[in-house]
């Protein structure tokens, strides 16, 4: 019985040695491996536990397996994830490039349109400014042109009139002049004083006391036949020469009405012609003053939203960029790993074979 227990504990032992004896190998060929951290570290500590504790090196090449199918299938699942939010972010950054280059553009567009409404208004301001006043002058102007054929007619009849009174009261005096020349004519005397000063005051208040003919009376010391006779001549002239006037009066005013009714015509077409410019221009003006609020308007917003887009675009960009490095990192790792795990695979491999 002795025998049979020293015969086992011989072989156990002898077992061991052999076990240690290649757990030893393992290790001195794990700590040669050229990719040597702390993964591959961990790596050893853990087969070499695990040769120690099992008897079978296969079970040993099954777990080591186990951990490099799982880092692959961890790759694997990673590589989907990493596919499907790069998908996503390029997506979102390719609508946000578009969007903000849209933007760029329409706000380039709506600087240059502004620009030009503004260019547009300053002039049509011009434009209104001067129609005002061409209108003011022409509505002055035929406010005046009114206002003369008025006083010119008026001033035409009021003369129309007093030569009426004028030519009356001439007659009236010529007549009496006459009948005093006809009771004196076969006389040498003169006029008496009374006649004589009464026939002054009537021609000053007929002719007005600047006439020439007034003077002339006035300073005439002698009023005999010849002379009265001589003054009948002339009052006669002047009765004429105002009824010439009066016969002409209606044929002028005729001429005066015709010439202000044709100036007055095309003073009201062109006043008309201008005015329906300036109608024009107002529209015009308040169309453009519309679509300059709206251009500026939609500038304000696009100038709020596109730093809002440009920022957002940014941020993906450098989520995108982080996500990329990570996935880098983690998957040069992960393949580091899946090396090590295969190198010590085939060291622990070799030992089945021994």
């Amino acid at each position: 019985m002795k025998q049979v227990i020293f015969i086992v504990i011989l072989i156990t032992l002898t077992f061991q040695t052999q076990l240690q004896s290649k757990v030893d190998q393992v290790m001195a060929q794990m700590d040669k491996m050229a990719s040597k951290n702390d993964f591959s570290k961990q790596l050893a500590g853990l087969i070499e536990l695990k040769m120690l504790q099992s008897s079978y090196v296969e079970e040993v090449l099954k777990e080591i397996k186990g951990i490099r199918d799982q880092l692959i299938a961890d790759q694997s699942v990673e590589d989907q994830e990493y596919a499907k939010k790069i998908g996503q972010l390029n997506v979102e950054i390719e609508i946000l490039e578009i969007q903000t280059e849209k933007l760029a553009k329409e706000l380039q567009r709506l600087n240059q349109q502004i620009g030009e409404l503004n260019e547009d208004i300053s002039k049509l301001i011009g434009t209104q400014q001067s129609q005002e006043k061409q209108l003011s002058t022409l509505n002055s102007k035929e406010e005046e042109i009114r206002n003369q054929y008025k006083s010119e007619i008026e001033t035409l009849k009021q003369r129309t009139t007093n030569n009426i009174k004028s030519i009356d009261g001439l007659n009236e005096m010529i007549a009496k002049l006459q009948q005093a020349v006809f009771a004196e004519q076969n006389k040498t005397t003169v006029l008496s004083q009374q006649h004589t000063k009464q026939y002054v005051d009537e021609i000053r208040n007929q002719l007005g006391p600047n006439h020439p003919l007034t003077a002339l009376v006035a300073v005439t010391t002698k009023f005999d036949v010849p002379t009265v006779t001589r003054i009948i001549q002339l009052l006669e002239n002047i009765r004429d020469q105002r009824i010439q006037e009066n016969a002409g009066a209606d044929e002028y005013e005729t001429k005066v009405t015709q010439s202000y009714e044709v100036t007055l015509k095309e003073v009201t077409e062109v006043r008309e012609r201008l005015s329906a410019d300036y109608s024009r221009t107002l529209v015009t003006l308040k169309r453009r003053n519309e679509e300059n609020a709206l251009s500026t308007k939609s500038r304000n917003q696009i100038q709020k939203d596109l730093p809002i887009a440009q920022d957002l675009l940014q941020q993906y960009r450098n989520e995108r960029e982080i996500v990329q490095s990570n996935y880098n990192l983690r998957s040069a790792k992960r393949e580091n790993e899946v090396k090590i795990i295969t190198q010590a695979y085939t060291i622990v491999a070799q030992q089945v074979r021994v």
